[in-house]
């Protein structure tokens, strides 16, 4: 590695992966790892160990609560995220810690020939995302580090990072999100995520709608996993108004607390904490308890302050994941209090299903444009959505939008931004949440 490539223009390189589009299939991604000479550091012995995790909605999370708990454990820590929020390093980590700007640029520079090279041939070029899961893989590995939180990019069975082989496979939740790529049933949807369970491999699972669940558990029993459900298997127990226990074939673990706030979290937790026993990660309760408290993720019910105006920042783009925001509003008294929301979609997803969840608890909507090239016209979401509020407005910029909803919001109110984590993103990144200098 000669070091001559700057960070920024590794990031601008990368960039331009993105005109190769989204592709599903392992056929590149496997070829690229070979060419990378990443064997025996994807599952096997001696290298680092996976925890994969996927699910419509929660993945994040639980990926969050399992890099805790696994460093907590004292473990050597990497873990993947998808999407990013505010930082691209946000997707590659070690410890707590985002991947150091001069190494990620080392190992664009380092990746890059290898990717280019299948570009000359019937595999052709690799897109965005498998080249920064390439970059996690060989990080990870020079790294050495023991155990590595995979959340999924899209889907599972043919998403990039399904070239590992984990210890466990975990399926967090199944609803119907991403259609025109995963299928248009919860059925599909759940075939499509069941493909990262591995055989032999034990799969942990959230509780699931049941005709998802069947699927998942038939597709468990052929490859002889053993599966571990939320609800069955899997007993979450509130000890107190803070406290919870986890029990598991494995065990039984009291005093966790939730330190990513929302109604759903403790579920989140419960799922993590059953698969560390079942891939064999769980050292000491001392781990799960604190790697559990103390568990973060930026853009999930994340709280910030600017000036006098109060912010919560939450990356929900689906029905489902609104349903459950709008239950996180209530149970946390902020449906009580006016509610200005900032908001924008990507195309691809229900807007009419998103916003009717939202629709009992925000008061006013400023709709705004996301700087992504599938975003949604505000003014065509205005037009379609804007009835379901008792005030709503588009506009041209997400400035503008930003403005005029910190204008009509008193101090008293909350000014809600979600939608889409793309959005999020850019306003966290107004707002001055951006600031991973000391990680350089």
């Amino acid at each position: 590695m000669s070091g001559e490539l700057s960070y920024e223009e590794a990031l601008q390189y990368i960039a331009s992966l993105e005109a190769r589009g989204w592709r599903l299939g392992l056929d590149r991604m496997e070829e690229f790892a070979r060419r990378l000479d990443l064997a025996g550091s994807l599952g096997e012995p001696g290298g680092p160990q996976f925890i994969h995790v996927a699910g419509t909605n929660g993945k994040g999370s639980v990926t969050a609560y399992l890099q805790s708990m696994l460093i907590e454990s004292g473990y050597s820590t990497g873990a993947f995220f998808s999407p990013f929020v505010y930082d691209p390093r946000e997707r590659i980590q070690i410890g707590r810690r985002l991947i150091p700007k001069k190494i990620f640029a080392l190992l664009t520079e380092w990746i890059r020939p290898f990717g280019e090279s299948l570009a000359e041939t019937p595999y052709e070029g690799v897109t965005e995302f498998e080249f920064k899961t390439a970059m996690g893989l060989q990080f990870w590995k020079e790294m050495e580090v023991e155990w590595v939180a995979l959340e999924v990019g899209l889907g599972g069975r043919l998403d990039s990072t399904n070239i590992v082989t984990p210890r466990c496979s975990c399926i967090v939740s199944i609803g119907l999100d991403h259609t025109q790529l995963l299928g248009d049933t919860v059925d599909q949807i759940a075939e499509e995520k069941a493909g990262i369970i591995k055989p032999g491999v034990p799969t942990v699972i959230g509780e699931l709608p049941l005709e998802a669940s069947q699927r998942i558990k038939a597709i468990a029993k052929d490859r002889d996993s053993e599966l571990w459900e939320l609800g069955l298997e899997i007993q979450l127990v509130q000890a107190s108004s803070s406290e919870w226990t986890v029990s598991t074939p494995a065990g039984s673990h009291a005093g966790l607390i939730p330190g990513i706030p929302g109604v759903m979290q403790p579920q989140n937790m419960a799922i993590a904490v059953a698969a560390m026993d079942a891939s064999g990660a769980t050292r000491t309760l001392t781990g799960l308890q604190r790697g559990s408290f103390d568990a973060k993720i930026p853009g999930r019910m994340q709280r910030v302050r600017s000036g006098d105006r109060e912010f919560l920042l939450d990356g929900a783009h689906n029905k489902d994941a609104a349903a459950v925001l709008a239950k996180s509003l209530t149970a946390s008294g902020d449906a009580k209090r006016r509610i200005v929301m900032v908001t924008g979609m990507v195309k691809g997803h229900d807007p009419e299903g998103l916003y009717q969840e939202l629709g009992d608890v925000v008061d006013s909507v400023h709709f705004a444009p996301i700087d992504f090239h599938r975003a949604a016209d505000p003014f065509e979401l205005e037009s379609l959505v804007g009835s379901m509020f008792a005030s709503s407005q588009a506009h041209r910029s997400l400035e503008v939008a930003l403005a005029n909803a910190i204008d009509e919001a008193d101090p008293e109110d909350l000014i809600l931004v979600t939608g889409s984590f793309y959005l999020v993103g850019e306003v966290g990144r107004l707002l001055g949440l951006c600031d991973q200098d000391a990680n350089d």
